[in-house]
């Protein structure tokens, strides 16, 4: 991580700078900038969501936004990253302080795990009638 920018709404952007030498000369020029909120309980319809957020996650939510150049030559990787924070900056900057966006984000964010876990769940269930059905189908012949 290369800088922290307390924002206006009380979240914290962190900006991260993971460039790399691809090879010979040449570097991936890597920009990420990330929020994290912990969601409460609340946040979720049910405990038991919660409870599956917790288990399968670190325990927060994120807002991730990733620039990447490839193939960069070496003298030009820090002004290629610093436009790309720039740009950054620029334009993002007031969305992501705006009073309402954790929130928004918690809200987002939290309706995709519940669906992501209910889609996972009905999955599996429907992996387990298969099974069953093969169990009982086995042995018989279907001409």
């Amino acid at each position: 991580m290369v800088e922290k920018i307390d924002l206006e709404n009380g979240l914290t952007l962190e900006i991260w700078n993971y460039s790399r030498k691809l090879a010979g000369d040449r570097w991936l020029v890597g920009f990420l900038a990330q929020i994290s909120i912990v969601p409460a309980e609340k946040d979720f319809s049910s405990s038991e969501y919660y409870k599956m957020f917790l288990e399968k996650t670190d325990g927060k939510v994120y807002y991730r936004y990733r620039k990447e150049r490839h193939f960069v030559p070496e003298d030009a990787v820090p002004t290629i990253y610093s436009n790309i924070k720039e740009n950054f900056l620029k334009a993002a900057l007031p969305y992501l302080s705006h009073p309402d966006f954790k929130e928004r984000l918690l809200k987002h964010e939290v309706t995709q795990f519940e669906r992501k876990m209910d889609w996972e769940e009905e999955i599996k269930r429907k992996d387990e009638e298969a099974e069953k059905l093969e169990k009982i189908w086995k042995d018989k012949r279907v001409f």
